[in-house]
């Protein structure tokens, strides 16, 4: 029997010691913490399981969550066991400084599996140092030699948008995903994925960019799920996890076309009359550890998914709500209708209304909606009474900013005249963030809003098909906005060409 009494004995050893861990745990959180002053819900400050109730098994709730937590506790709260949130517009540029080093929140790079690319690079030298790399092919010069391939490329859209006759339905959405993902993966590869080709706009990146912020979601708890997609073989995941593998495709073409550069199968950028960001990466003066198949193949996923969903999703909500409001629609019309051709963005950016509605429509598509930390390593961060200790993550979203009411009354409407009525606004305009970590690709976005806008809208009129509201609003925040999931996004028909 002495068996018998040893096993219950480690067992009762075993369930002491773990008592005493998680009361050691709850007094370090709750109490000895430097953040226990923070205001904040308890469950918040105890334990990473509450973000992960609001953002996993509530489907990309935490961002609305934050948002009521701060009408509740104030303008400043401890919303993890280890961050800080902020909510106070004029904060912003003081927490995303362009001077003095600002790090990432390294549980933040789990979110795509530790991640290389420079979005999730933690540390300021580093990200300086992969930024600078790539910074040179997003500069206003660099997109105005690439402006061509955008004109192109919208013309084709418009010519298959004139294949749709007789009240036939366009997934709007959808042609507008595949749009901008042929214009970044031309620019990024010299050979573009071609889905404008595709049947009805059938074959486009979204099933696999829904699986990849989802499934990051669940990775930034647990940073193992990348890795082990990774190396999963596709027959594995197809019979057990089909939901994820579009991701498991994306990453792994990504990180073929690189090989297909370094290894001379592409040599496409020899034909192709602009630079291409992969080819001349390969073979920059950056270190050989910047270089390898999965650095770029991160930096790939990077560049591929921001240049085509943050920009999509403008258009989109651009399109529904120019359809949706005649009046407006009409005095764009009037206004691009004095520019000259070819469309070139510089020109078409000192068009007021033009640029009023391209702001409108960035700033009702949100760009990034979760949180982005920062963490100040050489100083403390103080907010009004509140000193806040070094290192520790503070965070704003710039949704919070975008969607304020007192700074943008009745912030569900779309309003271009609020950007010509109040030129200060543009200080709180934040979807592209700000400081040294800000978004390297506004020129390319706001060529393509620019151009696509003022060409499509000048040659067709367009009526709704099962189209409202709430396919253009953001229902689930998993890094970029998304309607509800029975959305089957803007649909229309061509009710005249112009």
């Amino acid at each position: 029997m002495s068996w018998v009494t040893d096993k219950t004995a480690f067992f009762l050893a075993t369930l002491v010691v773990v008592t005493l861990y998680f009361i050691a745990l709850i007094i370090n959180r709750l109490i000895l913490s430097p953040l226990a002053k923070f205001p904040g819900p308890r469950l918040a400050a105890l334990s990473n399981w509450y973000e992960f109730y609001y953002d996993v098994i509530q489907q990309g709730k935490f961002t609305a969550h934050i948002r009521d937590l701060h009408k509740r506790y104030g303008p400043i709260i401890r919303i993890t066991p280890t961050e800080l949130h902020i909510d106070d517009p004029e904060y912003f540029d003081t927490l995303y400084a362009r001077s003095g080093r600002r790090d990432k929140y390294s549980y933040f790079a789990g979110r795509f599996g530790g991640a290389s690319d420079s979005f999730s690079t933690v540390h300021h030298d580093l990200h300086r140092t992969r930024r600078k790399a790539i910074s040179p092919f997003f500069s206003a010069a660099k997109i105005t030699e690439f402006q061509p391939i955008i004109r192109d490329t919208v013309d084709k859209f418009c010519t298959i948008l004139k294949s749709y006759a007789d009240g036939e339905v366009i997934p709007f959405s959808r042609g507008l995903m595949a749009l901008t993902t042929d214009i970044i993966t031309e620019y990024a590869f010299a050979k573009s994925y071609d889905q404008l080709d595709s049947p009805n706009f059938a074959d486009t990146l979204h099933e696999a960019l829904v699986a990849i912020y989802v499934t990051g979601h669940f990775a930034l708890h647990f940073p193992i799920v990348f890795p082990i997609l990774d190396r999963l073989p596709d027959w594995f995941v197809r019979s057990t996890q089909p939901d994820v593998l579009p991701v498991v495709g994306l990453r792994k073409d990504l990180a073929r076309r690189i090989r297909d550069i370094r290894e001379g199968i592409n040599q496409s950028h020899k034909k192709a009359s602009h630079p291409t960001i992969f080819h001349e990466l390969l073979y920059s003066d950056l270190p050989p550890e910047e270089t390898t198949d999965a650095r770029l193949g991160d930096e790939a996923q990077l560049i591929v998914a921001a240049g085509l969903i943050t920009t999509s999703a403008a258009l989109n909500v651009a399109s529904f709500h120019l359809i949706n409001n005649p009046a407006v629609l009409s005095k764009l019309r009037a206004e691009i209708a004095t520019a000259t051709t070819p469309l070139d963005w510089h020109q078409l950016e000192k068009l007021p209304y033009l640029n009023a509605c391209v702001h409108e429509s960035i700033r009702l598509s949100h760009g990034i909606v979760t949180r982005d930390p920062r963490l100040a390593p050489d100083t403390e961060l103080r907010y009004g009474e509140w000193m806040i200790p070094r290192n520790t993550p503070v965070a704003m979203t710039t949704v919070d900013i975008l969607m304020n009411d007192k700074i943008f009354p009745d912030p569900k409407k779309f309003v271009p005249e609020r950007w010509l009525e109040n030129p200060d606004l543009e200080r709180y305009f934040v979807p592209f963030g700000k400081g040294s970590r800000q978004c390297l690709g506004i020129n390319l976005a706001m060529a393509e809003l620019y151009i696509t806008i003022a060409t499509v809208f000048r040659r067709f009129d367009f009526d709704f098909f099962e189209t409202n509201v709430s396919d253009v609003e953001m229902e689930h925040a998993y890094l970029v906005p998304y309607a509800k999931w029975e959305s089957k996004g803007v649909r229309v028909t061509v009710k005249k060409v112009l």
